[in-house]
């Protein structure tokens, strides 16, 4: 099976949205982005949220302080770092966390890469995303050798969208795919949203070919 995370939640539409289509995780950003939400917003959408869809905090280069004062009061089951966190500081926030928080770390592709090297006691999943997280940019996925990849757990980010989302899953066997502005949408008001049938035919699609698959 390949799960689904819906990233860049923002508002309780939104959640109104993923609560019917059932995505396995949604995210919520912490960091700066322009799907930016602070610590009171996210709880409120977490009590708004069913139980079975998972909670994801997105960091970029933020102190485990800040994050363990956002665990405070948002219920996350995974902490997302996107930024330069290294094996030191990984190690610390496994150690300052509930072992039950999951941690996933993000590696920027522009290259050929092989996860092995990359393997920690303290990661439980990568993402791998092109060089510009959030911004629809899709990187090569021949950088990705799946011969080489098969026992590692990572989603695939960057640029993923309905029309090329099952292409994306074939290329590079992934155990999930991220998204965020595949699934969007610019408001009258130049803001970003995110549409509900976007999210429905993605998900759909995803589920018609590898439910149960993978």
């Amino acid at each position: 099976m390949v799960k689904i995370k819906i990233c860049g939640i923002t508002n309780l539409e939104e959640i109104d949205y993923v609560n019917e289509l059932r995505p396995e995780y949604i995210g919520f950003v912490f960091t700066e982005s322009k799907r930016k939400i602070d610590k009171k917003t996210a709880c409120l959408l977490s009590i708004g949220l069913i139980d079975e869809i998972k909670k994801v905090g997105v960091f970029r280069n933020n102190s485990i302080e800040e994050i363990l004062d956002v665990l405070k009061e948002v219920p996350l089951d995974v902490i997302q770092l996107h930024g330069y966190e290294d094996e030191n500081y990984i190690e610390l926030l496994r150690r300052s966390i509930n072992h039950q928080i999951k941690i996933w770390k993000a590696l920027s592709i522009d290259k050929k890469i092989n996860l092995q090297k990359y393997k920690s006691d303290y990661i439980d999943n990568f993402i791998l995303d092109g060089l510009n997280p959030g911004s629809g940019e899709i990187f090569s996925w021949s950088n990705i050798k799946k011969e080489e990849i098969a026992n590692n757990e990572f989603f695939l980010a960057g640029g993923i969208n309905e029309e090329n989302v099952l292409a994306g899953i074939e290329a590079t066997n992934p155990n999930g795919i991220d998204v965020s502005s595949g699934v969007e949408f610019i408001n009258k008001n130049g803001e970003r949203m995110k549409s509900f049938e976007k999210m429905k035919k993605l998900i759909r699609k995803v589920r018609e070919n590898y439910e149960g698959k993978i």
